[in-house]
């Protein structure tokens, strides 16, 4: 059985350095960027007259390129300098959001331009997202990734889920084009900031840990694609790292898209549209706390505990507003499940030293792909069991599921942080 590897010997690292500095900056601009276009993007559908089915249909098509493309941006990151598609990626969502807003301004936009541009936007997406999560093991030492990827979910939540939607609504209040706009000038600013980051070029810590060429052999497209699949079959732990967090997806999709019914009238709280988006910061702000906790958590209480710390917290957060709810036992619920970032942690991190880093784009966008691939199936099982039995049966039935997966994904966590690279299982 592999397992979370043991903490390194080697002394730690006081600081994460100016080239994570940084990625940093780019984690954050990006994040911003991508909180506000989420936030635009519906409701510019709306404003257009696409009614449910057009938001329906952008929604889809901003999805759609995690499960056509995934694995083939695995494969182009492992091929490619990393941080250069990086920059090619957000300069391509410059034009797309750039051309969006002089469309809008012009009068010229309709479901069809926001569909195209969300699709773009979503591959973008997925070829980004696995870059910079191949990134990171390149600019820090093996024994600060804990710390590092604590940083970066910092920003992550700071900036995509605390302020990109009300700064995105501030600007669709003045103007969509002004939204999509601004929204290309951020991505632009990440380019910038990457631009300061060295090429990707020598060994990175992960692959001298783990012996591996810096990029995939000469094989065919399929051959290289199956190569990340079998490394992450056939390492038990990262296996049941992805099928949990995809199982984690699904019940966090389903809570979701059951909540508003549970919230706003005419469900049983009754809450005003304000005061709910209000409540949901909760989520937010306890998330924020957390990561900046996680990694001394992480490297005082050990791994395993701190997984099941974030799983006892998912699941509280799900059963409690399912079982009795009430706007204070909502307010505590989604305060539970900011422990989520814990289990991101951990994950990630033990990803990043496992994996070598010749085949980290692949396994990563793998591993991506069962996890974003059951966002749409929780949603849609929230749907059917909603209109049956109402909104707390499938709060209940999430908090059952997180239940479910908690006891392999702890059994599975050695109870020491990562530090040198085990052999594959």
């Amino acid at each position: 059985m592999t397992t979370t590897p043991l903490a390194s010997d080697s002394p730690p690292t006081t600081t994460l350095g100016r080239p994570f500095v940084w990625l940093w900056h780019a984690c954050a601009g990006s994040n911003l960027a991508d909180g506000i276009y989420q936030v635009a993007l519906p409701v510019t559908a709306v404003h257009l007259g696409g009614g449910a089915g057009g938001v329906a249909l952008v929604a889809a098509m901003s999805r759609a390129p995690w499960l056509l493309f995934a694995l083939f941006s695995g494969l182009l990151v492992d091929r490619c300098d990393e941080r250069r598609l990086m920059r090619i990626v957000n300069s391509g969502r410059v034009v797309v959001l750039g051309t969006t807003a002089l469309l809008l301004a012009l009068g010229r936009a309709d479901i069809a331009v926001l569909a195209v541009a969300a699709f773009l936007l979503g591959i973008g997406e997925t070829v980004f997202d696995t870059a910079f999560h191949t990134t990171t093991p390149g600019l820090v030492a093996p024994n600060q990734l804990e710390r590092a990827n604590s940083r970066l979910q910092a920003a992550e939540i700071t900036t995509n889920q605390m302020a990109g939607p009300p700064v995105g609504g501030m600007l669709l209040g003045l103007s969509a084009g002004l939204a999509f706009g601004a929204t290309a000038l951020l991505y632009l600013a990440t380019v910038l900031a990457l631009l300061a980051l060295p090429a990707s070029g020598g060994t990175s810590p992960a692959a001298s840990a783990s012996g591996g060429p810096d990029h995939p052999g000469g094989a065919g497209v399929l051959a290289d694609i199956r190569t990340g699949l079998a490394f992450l079959f056939g390492n038990r732990t990262l296996l049941v790292y992805a099928l949990g967090v995809g199982a984690l997806n699904l019940a966090w999709a389903a809570v979701y898209a059951a909540l508003p019914v549970l919230a706003l009238p005419p469900g049983p709280l009754g809450l005003s549209s304000a005061s709910y988006g209000s409540l949901l910061m909760v989520a937010g702000v306890s998330g924020l706390v957390v990561s900046l906790l996680s990694a001394p958590a992480i490297s005082r209480l050990g791994a395993r505990l701190c997984m099941a710390l974030g799983l006892a917290g998912m699941a509280a957060g799900f059963l409690l507003p399912g079982v009795r709810p009430t706007v204070a036992v909502l307010g505590v619920g989604l305060g539970c499940t900011g422990l989520l970032i814990l289990i991101n942690v951990v994950t990630v991190s033990y990803r990043q030293r496992t994996v070598p880093q010749h085949l980290l784009g692949r396994v990563t966008s793998a591993y991506r792909l069962i996890a974003f691939g059951c966002l749409p199936v929780g949603s849609a099982l929230a749907g059917v069991i909603g209109s049956h039995f109402g909104p707390r049966p499938v709060l209940v039935l999430a908090g059952c599921v997180v239940c479910a997966v908690a006891v392999p994904m702890t059994v599975y966590t050695r109870p020491a942080a990562g530090g040198a690279a085990p052999q594959a299982s």
